[in-house]
């Protein structure tokens, strides 16, 4: 059976109250406890603040995919008339969404939402065949109309809607057997249609030693001097709040100032303003009355905790969530003696008439007065609270939902055949002649977002730097590499799909006449957008700083709608070494590195880098609610399988002809500062200048801050004798260059990975190298190895080398391990297709 549960309520301003922790908290449980099921969850995108927070609430409970998110054109909200059309509109769309999961039930877990916020709820509207279970919280407003309905007629008749929807529910899930009894008395309903799942407490509400450290902040932000009175949830009429302060200021005037009356959780600053001027009228100084404002679940257990005594006084409950969650934490707890409150707080002894004053305050005083009373609430509440668990709630549910299915099986296959013309058909009857342009782009990017069959999981791959011009750097070299492999092997499930993006619009396209011309297929072929689907993957195989950060909201929303965002990060160089690149570098680098730690994850070129980046991520990375990914794999060495460049100049005989006479030693990168090239000319004049007769062969492009170095090698005196720069040469040059050479020398102060000495040992070149981390990653044992910045460390070390090599001691990269672009890709696949809830791969790290 697959369950589909519609997450507004978690959504909404409803977060912040009972509505929300039971939606979430429901959704959580029936998740859990889903056995052979298939669950699905539908979000809003009207509202995509909380799209990530719950995504992480589910984060190793359900596949990403499993959260799904639909679009509608806004504003929707009800309170302005002016939305009516658009909220009718928005109805069908979310109807024909969720028709288009082929649900065998839809559980909508707060239907009266949308008055004050965007969200929109409805049955029957469009698909008038799936069964729809709705959560009865309570029927507050329609049973009194005095107070919610007859001074609001706007309310009243969005509220009425409403209950003719609920009335079209196959099933209601009361929380309490007081809704329930509503539900079947006032909503006229048989009994076997309304089924009591209760609610429950989250784990951390429980009993907690604070520390003295912790409470005296805590007291000391909302200004408590002395032991307090507790409670929390709304101010609206029900929740009696006049009438506790008025009990509170009743009591016996020594026993009242040694204790304050705290009202926590977000009320509005009008309801705030009223019980302020109740408390001064009743005769309260400003200290004893106190309003927290919102709350974080920590300080909320921690006031339970702490408080001398909860009061929950409203007169009209669907459960009294507060109540438990208090005597859950071991807190003395006394409430109303009306609807479902009994049934929670379950002790007769607790409970007063909340319409009577002087029966709140005395229960008050004696609750604080008497200290063995106050025990027995203490005891009672906290094994009442072990009678609920939200487990126990879903486990009723899906009974339920089981019944339901079994009762009202449909043909789920065949509902969504003809949706979107159906949908199409309904949206032009609800949509004025008049819409602008704007919203008329709005609606049909809502509709397209509907998918109705099934198809392949796309692998998008980044390749916007590519498409662009390919600069030939060892970044190009690895896109050219590990674009081609994915394209002829693509991962079991997927579909690769070459993607780029510019700076100029938002959005990213199909690379498919780059593709097509990569592997040498003719055609006429259009790049269009990029068509996304949960459980795809966006992988930013390309280094573009620009592009990303201009497509971060358009990537943001990918995720949002269960797109798996991941980046390769080749290094942390400019923002850890930024006096070696251009300045302003390194904030650009820092800026890409704060975009991409806000997606799902990074896969590194090296474990060296993996390392430096989850410690600058804990230090610098955005605040994020679910676990970042970080993975690392080593790059390839076989250069035919990176589509290698072609073309020999026509000097290269002479210069192979030079490079034969003496031993040749092989730099190999961009010419830049941190590379070391400074350091390796002077060596090798002061090895020059000692008679020792090699060879210097300079293979790189000319980068940024090196000018006089540049200046200084076209003018040397050794240039085209036993020194050699070769700038921008192809890969088969390369390749030969590399034949010809005896000993690669790696001299860079940072590297992300460092290819040239891998290739180099598939040469069976030798290899000195710089003792960073990076570099014995990459050759453990088979490298030579030196220190110091000075040119005399340098030439010591190829002394050495040289002695070493003569006498046959030299270390030797015959037999280093090096892998093909296959394999690379291999291991770059494993890390990005790891799914969330799985234990990551030996060579692979998860941070938190």
């Amino acid at each position: 059976m697959r369950i589909v549960i519609d997450m507004q309520g978690a959504q909404t301003e409803s977060r912040f109250r009972g509505i929300g922790r039971y939606s979430l908290s429901l959704a959580q449980a029936i998740v859990r406890n889903r056995g052979e099921h298939e669950v699905i969850l539908a979000l809003s995108g009207f509202l995509p603040d909380t799209i990530e927070p719950i995504r992480a609430a589910f984060y190793g409970l359900l596949p990403q995919e499993n959260i799904r998110v639909w679009h509608a054109p806004g504003p929707v909200m009800g309170v302005h008339s002016d939305n009516d059309g658009r909220r009718e509109v928005a109805e069908l769309i979310r109807e024909a969404f969720l028709v288009s999961l082929k649900p065998d039930v839809i559980h909508i877990s707060s239907l009266f939402e949308g008055y004050v916020d965007d969200a929109v709820t409805s049955i029957g509207r469009l698909d008038k065949t799936t069964p729809v279970s709705v959560t009865l919280h309570d029927l507050i407003p329609l049973l009194s109309p005095d107070h919610y309905l007859k001074p609001n007629p706007h309310y009243a008749q969005y509220y009425r809607h409403k209950i003719e929807y609920i009335k079209q529910a196959a099933i209601l899930l009361a929380i309490s057997e007081s809704s329930k009894q509503e539900g079947v008395l006032h909503l006229d309903l048989p009994t076997g249609r309304v089924f009591n799942t209760a609610e429950a407490t989250e784990l951390h509400f429980q009993p907690t030693q604070i520390e003295e450290h912790v409470a005296a902040a805590l007291c000391q932000k909302f200004q408590l001097t002395r032991p307090f009175i507790l409670y929390t949830g709304g101010a609206d009429e029900r929740k009696n709040l006049p009438r506790l302060i008025q009990a509170f200021a009743a009591l016996d005037p020594q026993l009242r100032t040694s204790h304050q009356l705290l009202l926590a959780g977000k009320m509005p600053e009008g309801n705030i303003a009223e019980l302020k001027h109740q408390a001064k009228r009743v005769g309260l100084n400003p200290d004893e009355l106190r309003f927290t404002g919102y709350v974080t679940d920590d300080e909320l257990v921690q006031l339970y905790n702490l408080c001398q005594l909860f009061v929950f006084p409203s007169w009209h409950e669907g459960f009294g969530l507060p109540a438990l969650e208090a005597m859950a934490c071991g807190a003395p707890v006394i409430g109303a003696n009306t609807t479902s409150l009994p049934e929670v707080i379950g002790l007769d002894e607790a409970l007063f008439d909340p319409l009577s004053v002087a029966a709140i305050a005395a229960k008050m005083a004696q609750a604080l007065g008497d200290e063995a009373f106050r025990a027995t609430l203490r005891e009672h509440g906290l094994q009442q609270a072990k009678r609920f668990s939200w487990d126990k709630s879903a486990r009723h549910a899906i009974t339920a939902f089981e019944k339901l299915h079994s009762r009202e099986a449909t043909e789920v296959d065949n509902r969504a055949e003809h949706l979107l013309t159906q949908l199409t058909r309904s949206i032009a009857v609800c949509v004025p002649p008049t819409i602008d342009e704007a919203e008329l782009v709005g609606l049909a990017y809502s509709i397209s977002r509907i998918h109705t069959e099934d198809t392949p999981r796309q692998l998008f791959v980044d390749i916007s730097e590519l498409v662009q011009r390919d600069a030939r750097t060892g970044i190009q070299r690895v896109t050219r590499s590990i674009l081609n492999e994915l394209l002829e092997r693509p991962p079991d499930g997927y579909v690769v799909e070459p993607v780029y993006a510019t700076t100029e619009a938002s959005g990213y396209r199909y690379a498919r006449s780059f593709a097509a011309r990569f592997r040498g297929v003719d055609g006429d072929l259009k790049d269009e957008p990029i068509d996304d689907h949960p459980g795809d993957i966006f992988l930013g195989l390309d280094l573009q700083h620009r592009i990303v950060a201009t497509q971060q909201d358009y990537l943001t929303r990918l995720r949002q709608s269960g797109v798996r965002v991941i980046f390769v990060v080749y290094d942390l160089l400019p923002v850890l070494m930024p006096n070696a690149f251009p300045p302003g570098m390194g904030l650009v680098h820092k800026a890409w590195l704060e975009t991409l730690t806000s997606f799902d994850g990074a896969v590194c070129i090296s474990k060296a880098v993996a390392d430096e980046l989850e410690e600058w991520r804990q230090l610098y990375g955005p605040k994020r609610p679910r676990s970042f990914m970080i993975h690392w794999f080593h790059l390839g060495a076989d250069v035919e399988s990176s589509v290698p460049t072609r073309g020999l100049p026509d000097n290269a005989p002479h210069l192979f002809n030079e490079l034969a006479k003496r031993q040749t030693f092989l730099m190999v990168g961009t010419v830049e500062p941190r590379k070391g090239h400074a350091q390796s000319l002077l060596a090798f004049e002061q090895l020059w200048a000692a008679n020792i007769d090699v060879n210097l062969v300079i293979v790189g492009r000319q980068g940024w801050m090196v000018d006089s170095f540049a200046k200084q090698v076209r003018a040397h005196p050794e240039l085209h004798k036993r020194l050699f720069w070769l700038e921008g040469i192809s890969d088969e040059y390369l390749e030969m260059i590399y034949e010809a050479s005896t000993c690669l020398v790696a001299t860079s102060e940072g590297e992300g990975f460092g290819l040239p000495l891998i290739e180099a040992a598939q040469h069976k070149l030798f290899v000195i190298a710089r003792d960073i981390p990076v570099f014995r990653e990459i050759g453990g044992q088979h490298f030579h190895y030196f220190d110091g910045l000075e040119a005399e460390a340098l030439a010591a070390a190829i002394k050495g080398w040289i002695m070493s090599h003569k006498q046959g001691h030299a270390s030797s990269t015959n037999g280093m391990p090096w892998l093909t672009w296959t394999q690379s890709t291999q291991q770059l696949l494993e890390a990005i297709l790891t799914q969330e809830h799985r234990a990551a791969p030996v060579e692979s790290h998860w941070f938190d």
